[in-house]
């Protein structure tokens, strides 16, 4: 079993609420959203590190800004402000109008998470990210798992640039980051994906 297989994968059903039971097809206000994000969070921090919570959206029949903003925005900013060390969340959700009030709020802060039609399904993004991060994060994903040193080589880019943007990528939450003892003394990261 790889270390991927190991890690630890949550999934969070927003229609049937979880036992909080603040679910449902109609997710507005925010109210709503703070209780789920809450939901959400507790969930979060039960997961060892280097874990995954997919929030599945899929049930939801309709989704305010209000909501997206407050349950899925908030959380997104905690993720990437380092509030739940290296635990990721992945958004669950085919490709329909109820990401528009998500990916509003998602680039009103600036941030971004990864999005699959299905748990473990191929990752996609919604949020802002810049096409250069883009282009980093596809090359991540691509690779499986693959070390700063090799990252720079297929990007074509410097060690310190490279490592610049899998850091940022690492700090919105769409990746996993490790460090590794490189000889002599020295450090090395190595980046692979989270879904």
């Amino acid at each position: 079993m790889t270390e991927e297989d190991s890690r630890a994968r949550a999934v969070y059903d927003v229609t049937s609420g979880g036992n909080g039971g603040a679910g449902g097809k109609l997710m507005v206000t925010r109210g709503t959203g703070r209780r789920v994000r809450e939901a959400l969070g507790e969930v979060l921090e039960g997961l060892p590190v280097g874990g995954v919570l997919y929030v599945d959206t899929r049930g939801v029949e309709l989704m305010d800004y209000s909501f997206a903003d407050e349950a899925l925005g908030i959380l997104a900013s905690r993720v990437a402000a380092g509030e739940y060390g290296d635990r990721h969340v992945v958004l669950v959700e085919e490709d329909r109008e109820l990401l528009e009030n998500i990916e509003a709020s998602l680039r009103q802060r600036g941030l971004a998470m990864i999005r699959a039609d299905e748990p473990g399904g191929a990752p996609k993004i919604v949020g802002e990210v810049s096409e250069h991060l883009l282009e980093t994060l596809r090359a991540i994903y691509e690779a499986g798992a693959i070390t700063n040193a090799d990252l720079a080589e297929r990007l074509g880019i410097n060690h310190t640039a490279c490592n610049n943007r899998a850091t940022k990528l690492f700090k919105l939450g769409l990746i996993h980051r490790r460090k590794n003892t490189a000889a002599p003394g020295g450090r090395q990261y190595s980046y692979e994906g989270i879904a």
